[in-house]
């Protein structure tokens, strides 16, 4: 290809696992680094999400040195009775964030891998790119890439909170609202007078198996009990585990109520900036508000650690809003094919007519003034 580019497409996890060193080189030189792109995250998805997906790693290279990715999956899917194939983020709907990787934001880079994609659409019908971060060039080349080759394109806007660690915890628990603090101070003084609380962090060789188990049990009395219950989600975070811990990227933080493990955060350390990626707290003890109270521990650690950033990634919650956060702002690209009805009709077509149907409802339900 032109300037020395070369693409070759990874189609199986054997060829994958190959490419651990080539990618963490890569990897390195990113200057936004998270979790959900590393070879590690990649591969233990892949080896347990394979079924029914078909690989669609993208990799550019110049003579043997791995310079760009596109890390996606095919898929055949079946919405509002219509088929279509279709190509995602690798890792969806677990990744919190996607992208192109590619040396020094190289866009001949991307335009070789846009290139590749573009010359195999007999084999797909649209693209679906989840949690690009929307002020990067890539996002912007991608999309204008495929309007210039005719494709229908809709964008979804959505964003991460973060909290930036700066100057001191106090600094920081001062600028909070005053209801949160007279909140979480009632609840700590009413919790260790009448039981022993304890704040407990694990990472690196420190971190076991064991603690994963702790996690799941605490899950178990949550919001979402099956979330760990398949034998197939289990493997892949033992797999994450065995693949992340000579890095010392994996950080659980729990608390503790006599003894007995009630909340528990779950997440990534890369460069001082620790995503939040699983949360879960024992709904027999909401009045304690257990969840708060760890991420008011967690906090603490993390500005005594010398971190960066807390990134609570997706989600626009409303209790996120309470640790006065700041935004990033992410897209969902989808890219659809000029000729591909189904595809067309699944994606834009019907979802934009129910969508303008409800809104249609709710201007008739609308009262008017002689009826207020």
């Amino acid at each position: 290809m032109s300037n020395g580019i070369s693409i070759r497409h990874i189609r199986s996890l054997e060829e994958f696992e190959t490419l651990r060193n080539q990618w963490n080189q890569l990897f390195i030189a990113r200057p936004g680094k998270t979790a959900f792109l590393t070879w590690e995250w990649l591969t233990a998805w892949w080896k347990h999400h394979l079924e029914n997906r078909e690989l669609w790693l993208i990799t550019a290279w110049i003579d043997n040195e791995l310079v760009g990715v596109a890390p996606l999956m095919k898929t055949s899917l079946w919405k509002h009775g219509l088929r279509f194939r279709l190509l995602h983020s690798l890792g969806s709907p677990n990744c919190d964030e996607s992208d192109f990787p590619v040396r020094a934001g190289n866009l001949e880079i991307a335009r070789a891998l846009c290139d590749y994609l573009h010359s195999q659409r007999a084999q797909w019908d649209a693209i679906e790119l989840n949690e690009f971060e929307s002020k990067t060039s890539m996002q912007r080349f991608v999309q204008d890439y495929f309007i210039n080759a005719g494709c229908a394109i809709q964008v979804n806007t959505n964003y991460h909170y973060h909290i930036p660690i700066q100057n001191s915890w106090e600094d920081y628990w001062k600028k909070l609202s005053k209801n949160l603090r007279h909140n979480i101070e009632r609840r700590l003084r009413r919790a260790q007078e009448n039981h022993q609380l304890e704040f407990r962090h694990v990472e690196g060789i420190s971190l076991g198996w064991a603690d994963f188990e702790t996690l799941f049990e605490v899950s178990k009395k949550g919001n979402f009990p099956e979330k760990y219950a398949l034998q197939q989600e289990r493997g892949f975070h033992r797999e994450l585990l065995d693949r992340m811990q000579d890095h010392n990227w994996i950080r659980i933080a729990f608390l503790y109520l006599d003894g007995q493990a009630i909340a528990f955060e779950y997440g990534f350390n890369l460069d001082g900036r620790f995503e939040d990626w699983r949360t879960g707290f024992d709904l027999r003890h909401s009045e304690l508000a257990g969840g708060t109270l760890l991420l008011y521990y967690l906090l603490k650690q993390l500005y005594s650690d010398g971190h960066n950033d807390l990134d609570f990634l997706r989600g626009e919650y409303d209790f996120k809003e309470k640790w006065i956060p700041e935004k990033r702002e992410f897209i969902e690209l989808r890219i659809i094919q000029p000729h591909r009805l189904s595809a067309r009709l699944a994606l834009l077509w019907i979802p934009n007519f129910w969508h303008w149907l409800k809104d249609k409802t709710k201007r008739k339900k609308k009262p008017g003034k002689h009826e207020l």
